[in-house]
Parts: C-alpha cells; structure tokens; sequence
C-alpha cells in the first residue's frame, strides 16, 4: 500500500490531535478543546480510512464531523471564561444533530444545510461569552492583561475561515480552476492542525494562571442603595491592600481580597468602582506604579533594569507593565528611569 501525499498529512494530522486530546485529559476546564482536538483526529483518520478501503461506505461519517466543532469550541470557550462551569451528561445533548447526521449519511449539500447555521450560531455564542470576559476580567483580576482572550477571538476567526475555505473547496470545482484538490485540502489540514497546536499552549497557559471568572452580577442595580454605603467597604479595601501592600502579587484577584474582608466580590467590586472611580485592575495596577517610581527614583537602583522594578512592583507582564506604565503616567518606564537617572 502506497499512501499520497495527502494520506501522509491526514495520518499525521490525526495522530498528533489525538495525542493533544490525550495531554487535555485531565485538565477540567479544557474539556472542550480535548473534544475539538478528539473530533479533528478522528475526522482525520476516518477520511484516511475510507480513501483506502479499510472503512467501508457504511462507516463513512465524515459529514458528520462538522456539526460536532461548532458546539466544542463554544464549550472550549465555557470552560475558560466561567469559573464554576461543570460538564456533565446533559452537554451531550448539543451533539445530537452530528449524531442524525452520521446515522442519515446523506448527500451533499445536505449536512451543510444543517452545519453552517450550527456554527454560526456557536461562534455568536462563544464570541459573547468572550466579550463578558474581556469587560468582566478588569474587575476581578489585578493580572487582567494576563489573561486576556484576544488570542481566542483571533483563533474563532482562523477556524470559521479555514471552515469557509474547507466548504468552497468542496463546492467549487478548483480542478477547473487549475488548482489542486488534494494540494488544498493539505493546506486546509495543515493550517487547522497548526491552529489546534497554538490553542493548546495558550489555552494551557491561561488555565495555569486560572483565568476563568466568576459568573457575578456586577453591575449596578436600580433599587441599590447610595454610593455612601460603600464608602466602608472601600477604606477597608484600601487600608488593607497598603498595609500588607497585597498590590505586591502579581496575580491578586478581587476573590482574595473580599475572603480576607469577608465581605461578598460584588460589594467589594462596587466599593472600588464607586470611590476609587476605576476598576479593581487599575486600582491595584496604579499602587504598582506607584512603587515603580519609588524605585526608580532610588539611586541604589541605578544599575537595574527597568522591568526588575517593574516584577518587584507586581507586575508579572513586561507588555501589560509599559502599556499600564504609559496610560497612567504619559511616558515610556525607559523615559521615567533615564529621567530620575539624569536628575
């Protein structure tokens, strides 16, 4: 048995993916990239296997993979953005239609009938849950910046293009065209396998620095008392956070400072968004600066560099330090440094 070209990437394609599914097995929280990174292995190894004979047409279900990415990425987003999100049973209703499909085995362009509108409303539903995230994570993590999910939005994007190039693939005649089937397929595989790749290691990352949230209601209420009842609750906060300079750990979340007060996040969140004006990120991150000018000003400190100060400060990003350093001062941490330096 000869394998193409094309054989060759679909097998390795696969067995990498599962290996990426297999390395997710025990992280809870990405259970649903371990089922995008499952379903793309499989999908690989069934297109291998009945391009050469060893699954026969009743076990073709290729079609039937598509319905399943679209509800595994939206859980891959669940799982990293929500906190207390627990996957049971009752999420396997979501793979129900892909299951009608793989039983049905009918024709194109049936299953892109039922496909293309599963995905899209998955993606909308990931992308709202993406954007609770990156306006919520100001106001419970002083490490915001960390754990920021741009990269996701930007990885939904690749996949719903390289989804969109997959099905004009398949649609148009690109023989006509002069192009390759086999040779755009490969790209397609290729570039997915790459993407699945770059997600594990982010995704890992984020869930190292436990970059889910809680699901909090933090918003302002209209039958909420006046702005002065929180006035307490914020000298409290600020009395602590100087006294034991709690703005020192890097990854200090709105969670730790309401359990040492033993108050609720959300009270502790309005307290600082009502009387410190900002949020608990900014709040936190202007104590950093503050300390980073200290030392700058310091002349013991003169032969170090600026982001030594920066992580003495608490701040755990060289990015998120000058951008921060920036917005709250107007000027570069290498301008500041060489301007206490000079004078």
């Amino acid at each position: 048995m000869t394998l193409s070209q094309l054989d060759i990437i679909q097998l390795l394609a696969g067995y990498h993916s599962l290996l990426l599914c297999l390395a997710l097995a025990m992280r809870r929280r990405l259970r649903g990239l371990m089922v995008l990174a499952g379903t793309f292995g499989l999908h690989m190894l069934t297109n291998l296997g009945v391009s050469e004979g060893f699954l026969g047409p009743e076990l073709d279900i290729t079609s039937a993979f598509g319905l399943v990415y679209g509800p595994a990425f939206y859980f891959f987003v669940l799982g990293i953005v929500e906190q207390d999100r627990r996957f049971d049973l009752r999420d396997l209703v979501h793979l129900v239609p892909a299951l009608i499909i793989a039983a049905w085995q009918p024709a194109l362009p049936v299953p892109y009938v039922f496909g293309l509108p599963s995905l899209a409303i998955y993606i909308a539903l990931a992308c709202r849950l993406l954007l609770r995230h990156g306006r919520q994570s100001p106001q419970f993590r002083s490490d915001s910046a960390a754990i920021s999910l741009g990269w996701v939005l930007q990885a939904l994007i690749a996949f719903a293009a390289l989804a969109a190039l997959d099905i004009l693939r398949e649609v148009a005649r690109l023989a006509d065209l002069g192009l390759s089937d086999d040779l755009a397929l490969s790209l397609v595989i290729t570039s997915v396998t790459t993407l699945m790749t770059a997600m594990f290691v982010r995704a890992r990352a984020h869930d190292d620095l436990s970059g889910a949230l809680p699901v909090l209601d933090i918003e302002p209420r209209a039958e909420e008392p006046e702005s002065t009842d929180f006035g307490p609750v914020f000298q409290r906060i600020n009395t602590l956070l100087v006294g034991e300079e709690l703005w020192r750990e890097p990854r200090l979340s709105l969670a730790e400072i309401a359990s040492k007060l033993r108050i609720s996040q959300r009270d502790a969140s309005r307290a600082i968004n009502l009387h410190g004006g900002q949020s608990f990120s900014r709040y936190v991150n202007r104590f950093r600066v503050a300390e980073v000018d200290r030392l700058m000003a310091d002349p013991d400190n003169d032969r170090r560099t600026v982001i030594e100060l920066a992580y003495e400060a608490g701040f755990n990003s060289k990015s998120a330090f000058n951008r921060i350093y920036r917005e709250e001062t107007g000027q570069t941490p290498t301008q500041a440094f060489q301007g206490h330096k000079s004078g």
